[in-house]
């Protein structure tokens, strides 16, 4: 009869070595803005007058407060991509900055964004993002 246990031999297996993977670097390195659709950038410069390129770097360039809050919004998810950013949207969004007790970024905005929706019709799903 034999007995295995404590003192069984082992014979010690090195762990393999982890595979290298390269880095994510263009994620890494996107800020807020990058999540906008053309439909958005189009909405921020009628509400803004503000042109916001596709690579827009916020840390260079000045930007609006209801450009960074839109950006915000879509990064957070609050608005998935493709989602249209609507009227009802905004005046809700407006409402839950009223409510907050804080600064409104898109008060001064708002007039001229909704305006623009207004004239551009029904708002699509945006499959630029």
């Amino acid at each position: 009869m034999t007995v295995s246990g404590l003192g069984s031999a082992h014979t010690p297996r090195t762990p393999a070595a982890p595979a290298l993977r390269a880095q994510r670097t263009e994620k890494a390195h996107r800020n807020d803005f990058d999540h906008l659709t053309g439909a958005d950038r189009e909405l921020i410069h009628e509400a803004t007058g503000q042109r916001l390129a596709p690579g827009f770097d916020p840390a260079r360039e000045p930007t609006t407060t209801f450009a960074a809050a839109l950006a915000a919004e879509r990064a957070a998810g609050r608005l998935a991509p493709g989602q249209p950013v609507t009227a009802v949207y905004l005046k809700d969004l407006n409402r839950r900055f009223d409510r907050s007790g804080m600064a409104n970024p898109l008060g001064p905005y708002l007039g001229k964004a909704l305006d623009y929706l207004a004239r551009s019709g029904a708002r699509r799903i945006d499959v630029s993002a």
